[in-house]
């Protein structure tokens, strides 16, 4: 797990491209404080060089890939690679990056892990590979040797990396299926760079800081975060999942092409379909994928929120070893929303050693800069800011590898927005005698009407009329800036007619949902310097079968992940396999806005930020909106906060903010 960056120049136009990379790596220490790496090209070379983070045993080694020089000494450069390591698996100087094959004409920058790499070192060993280290990041570089652009396809894990090939003159780039890792590019005709994170871009003068008003436009009117290449960073792309590309560094010429789409079933019952004999695959399935997972040279832990899906691994792990390990969880001094207790039953039954983080608003508003900048962008309510302190708790403990529960309601079927699917598939199927007394019982028959005459109307509507609907449902749109709702009003399109359960865990699994909370667990974890592992988001053989399963098994009689439930049996403790209430890092929102309302009023006084809300009406009815914490909380009233702060701090200084 590390953090990758890298710049090449066109038509020697690249001025200090040596101090850029830099400037990049430097931005994104906290994703590999154990060491830094550079690779320098020419027109006819590529030299492995050092920085100041450069262990000094690593310089003095005698590893093929050992660095040579400072990256300072450098001229004429086409180009240079970047790396930071956070150390996991060959935590030795073989480990080190970038690292190269036997005949140095291949180089490589990796970020993730490919957790089936042990097996695919004896099937390239068997076909005459030779390794000179035990990493993965080799594996990889072997599998691009022996099959080319299409090693991807036998690759389990999560991972961003990019090859330089010395004899096709080429970057070849990929990131993992569902999103995991991060990628983001920038193309110009001087310059093209790429880096793990956004602001490294920004820093390093790349780009300039501007916001790109489209994603902006959906964070707000459609609650979407990034689902284009070009996100809230105007000029600044992401490199979708499932994707790859080759960039001829000589003629500048990029291609991308998507190498795999996930399959799915469409039925809504299967006459084959055999609840044991699928429980126990999937509770085959789900074991291997924590096996895995546990491969590491250093500790693993894993985030115990005290529901089913994390719940899952920690006893998952129990199992597979016969030990307990470390559990982190997040506590509030609230019963409503305070999961703790669900924790402890885990936490007991596995003979862990429970960890506990006691988040409040104060805190929260000591460490809003953190929060918001290492996100790169506008978070949505603050239950990211206990699971920032959840990933503190366990670097604060020494530990950089812990297990976490994200994908698992993509998959199985587990938020309450499901039961609207799940109610139209009865409907579609079953009929209207068997829809009507299940919406009853679920509680849902109104709230399901609503929401079919929203999605079936609310796109025939003229833009300026679908707007007005918006505003009336949603309070806190009305404090957008007109002019920017004008300017943006061709985005509003109609929503597809597609309503069944498996249809919409599927889009929910690709470059949508799962996507955004994936990132906001890659920042949150790599800020502290914490891989985050996550078998329900990256391991293909589960979540491939996982969607071959029909819909009708996914919610049953109104239980959410129904299915998981069963295959947990016997591994998890009933008490969490019987849970009714999800949570999910629910925080006292409402409270803690109310709490620190009066210390980032300053915020929507930013000029910049007029531009795209109305911050004189904000301002005006500021207690209205922001001293509201008895008010059911709809997870919208924070983005206005979180949207200013990262004007704020984007805007202005903000590469000078890091980690106390």
């Amino acid at each position: 797990m590390c953090g990758i960056a890298g710049i090449i120049a066109f038509n020697n136009k690249g001025g200090d491209i040596a101090g850029m990379a830099r400037t990049m790596n430097n931005t994104m220490r906290h994703r590999g404080p154990d060491g830094e790496g550079y690779l320098l090209l020419t027109e006819d070379s590529a030299v492995p060089a050092f920085g100041k983070d450069t262990p000094p045993p690593i310089i003095q080694s005698s590893i093929l890939h050992k660095p040579v020089q400072p990256t300072e000494n450098s001229a004429n450069l086409k180009g240079i690679l970047a790396h930071r390591r956070l150390s996991i698996i060959d935590i030795t100087a073989t480990g080190h990056q970038p690292l190269c094959n036997s005949a140095k004409t291949l180089w490589i920058v990796f970020n993730g892990e490919i957790y089936n790499y042990i097996e695919l070192r004896e099937e390239l060993m068997k076909k005459g590979h030779i390794f000179h280290t035990s990493s993965d990041t080799e594996v990889i570089s072997a599998a691009y040797s022996e099959w080319g652009y299409e090693c991807v396809n036998h690759f389990n894990g999560m991972w961003a990396f990019v090859i330089y090939d010395t004899n096709k003159k080429q970057l070849f780039a990929s990131r993992d299926r569902f999103g995991v890792k991060p990628f983001y590019y920038c193309k110009n005709d001087t310059h093209f760079a790429f880096a793990s994170e956004q602001k490294a871009l920004v820093a390093a003068k790349v780009v300039p800081f501007l916001p790109n008003e489209r994603a902006v436009f959906d964070y707000w009117l459609f609650t979407t975060m990034e689902e284009e290449e070009e996100g809230m960073f105007k000029e600044i792309y992401e490199l979708f999942p499932a994707y790859s590309f080759i960039l001829d560094i000589e003629t500048g010429e990029l291609r991308k092409w998507k190498y795999y789409t996930l399959p799915y079933s469409d039925k809504y019952t299967d006459a084959n379909f055999n609840l044991a004999e699928s429980a126990e695959k999937i509770q085959s399935l789900f074991l291997d994928s924590v096996r895995l997972r546990l491969r590491s040279d250093v500790e693993v832990a894993s985030c115990l929120s005290g529901g089913i899906d994390s719940s899952s691994i920690v006893s998952a792990i129990h199992k597979l070893t016969g030990k307990g390990l470390h559990t982190f969880t997040v506590s509030f001094n609230d019963a409503l929303i305070d999961e703790s207790p669900w924790a402890k039953i885990v936490s007991d039954y596995t003979t862990s050693t429970a960890h506990y983080t006691f988040p409040s608003s104060a805190e929260m508003l000591e460490d809003l800069n953190e929060l918001i900048y290492c996100q790169d962008i506008p978070i949505w309510s603050t239950s990211t800011y206990a699971q920032f302190r959840v990933m503190r708790l366990i670097h604060e403990n020494g530990i950089k590898v812990a297990l976490d529960g994200q994908g698992g309601d993509e998959l199985f079927g587990g938020y309450g927005r499901y039961y609207f699917y799940y109610l139209h598939d009865i409907l579609k199927h079953e009929g209207i005698s068997a829809f009507i007394p299940e919406a009853r019982s679920t509680g849902q028959l109104k709230r399901y009407f609503m929401q079919l005459a929203l999605k079936k109307y609310l796109g025939s509507l003229p833009p300026s009329m679908q707007v007005a609907v918006r505003l009336r449902a949603h309070p806190e749109l009305n404090y957008l800036n007109k002019d920017f709702l004008h300017r943006n009003m061709g985005r509003l399109k109609m929503e597809k007619d597609n309503y069944s359960l498996n249809g919409y865990l599927h889009h929910d699994f690709n470059n949508t949902l799962l996507k955004c909370y994936l990132k906001c667990e890659d920042r949150c974890s790599m800020w502290h310097s914490v891989e985050s592992r996550t078998p329900f988001s990256d391991d293909i053989h589960l979540i491939e079968y996982g969607f071959t399963l029909p819909s009708s098994v996914k919610i049953v009689n109104g239980e959410l992940k129904w299915l998981l439930r069963k295959a947990m049996r016997g591994i998890a403790p009933n008490a969490i396999l019987d849970r009714q209430d999800k949570k999910g890092y629910v925080t006292p929102n409402r409270q803690w806005i109310a709490d620190i309302r009066n210390d980032v009023r300053h915020l929507f006084e930013n000029p910049i930020l007029a531009s795209i809300l109305d911050t004189k009406k904000i301002l005006r009815d500021y207690e209205l909106l922001f001293n509201q914490p008895q008010k059911p909380d709809d997870g919208r009233i924070f983005k206005l906060i979180a949207f200013a702060k990262w004007i704020d701090i984007f805007s202005g200084s903000f590469d000078t903010i890091r980690r106390q």
